[in-house]
């Protein structure tokens, strides 16, 4: 059995620290979504998607599945190789994204397709992540989810509400579709959000940037080598980095390690997350 968890301890309490001191006035939460608020496993098999269960689930035509396959096995690789530039993965990335979203729309995608793909195949959320965002949503800390999801920020705002956690503080960069009067996708919002641009240059779209920038602490929290970038370009005070490292742990600990400042291991929980909240809502210097 691998640790529970790695830590760098020296810029792990450095940065924990500075956050403790600046309260939770001047604390904003960075986080992505899938296989990071959700577990990466459920019963010991890996979790699909939901875009993924879009896919396997014969809710579209007939022939979306086999070409939205053909398109992940094609870019996949690409996505997973990290002797890419950020250049040339990005640009892969945006092709990848802008195929998938033209077949969506061409394959009949309907709002209703996402709430039966949510209601028939919910994920499960980590164990403290209910909690984590209750108590954000109390002490009014703003929660910036970062998202390439193919359902977009229909499909995250329909997860969390059906939850009961959708609340006011929460902010979603994510896709999205534009639609009809019938709930039919006939067009993508600007800009694409995809696995290499999830950070401060995309913000200005969604009325996030400007409104939290006195709000310079970050805590981070990622599953992916590019979530550890989502801080990219905001210059924060402090920054704490939280990664969750769920399988090919000891192939992948090297590259982890040199982006986050804490991993947690094995598809853990979210104790540490929230412990670490409950702390710098308690602190008292």
């Amino acid at each position: 059995m691998e640790e529970l968890m790695f830590v760098q301890h020296d810029n792990f309490e450095r940065q924990k620290q500075r956050l403790f001191r600046g309260g939770p006035g001047r604390l904003k939460i960075l986080a992505d979504f899938d296989r990071t608020l959700t577990t990466n496993f459920i019963h010991g098999r890996k979790a699909p998607s939901l875009i993924a269960s879009l896919r396997d689930g014969n809710y579209l035509s007939s022939d979306y599945a086999a070409k939205a396959q053909a398109l992940h096995d094609y870019y996949q690789p690409f996505e997973d190789d990290n002797s890419l530039s950020l250049e040339s993965k990005s640009s892969l990335m945006m092709e990848w994204w802008q195929r998938h979203f033209e077949l969506l729309i061409a394959s009949g995608l309907r709002q209703k397709d996402i709430v039966s793909v949510i209601d028939e195949h919910l994920a499960n959320l980590r164990n403290g992540v209910s909690e984590f965002l209750s108590l954000l949503s109390c002490h009014k800390i703003p929660l910036i989810i970062f998202s390439a999801s193919g359902l977009g920020r229909f499909g995250l705002k329909y997860f969390l509400t059906r939850r009961g956690l959708w609340t006011d503080n929460i902010f979603l960069v994510a896709n999205d579709f534009i639609w009809d009067e019938q709930g039919r996708a006939i067009g993508v919002c600007e800009p694409i959000i995809h696995s290499c641009n999830k950070n401060q240059s995309v913000l200005s779209f969604f009325n996030v940037d400007e409104a939290f920038k006195k709000r310079d602490n970050i805590l981070l929290l990622g599953d992916s080598l590019g979530d550890a970038a989502m801080v990219d370009g905001m210059a924060p005070a402090a920054v704490l980095k939280i990664g969750f490292l769920n399988d090919k742990i000891r192939e992948s600990l090297p590259a982890y390690r040199a982006l986050y400042d804490v991993l947690i291991l094995n598809d853990g929980d979210f104790a540490l997350p929230l412990s670490i909240l409950k702390d710098l809502l308690t602190y008292v210097d």
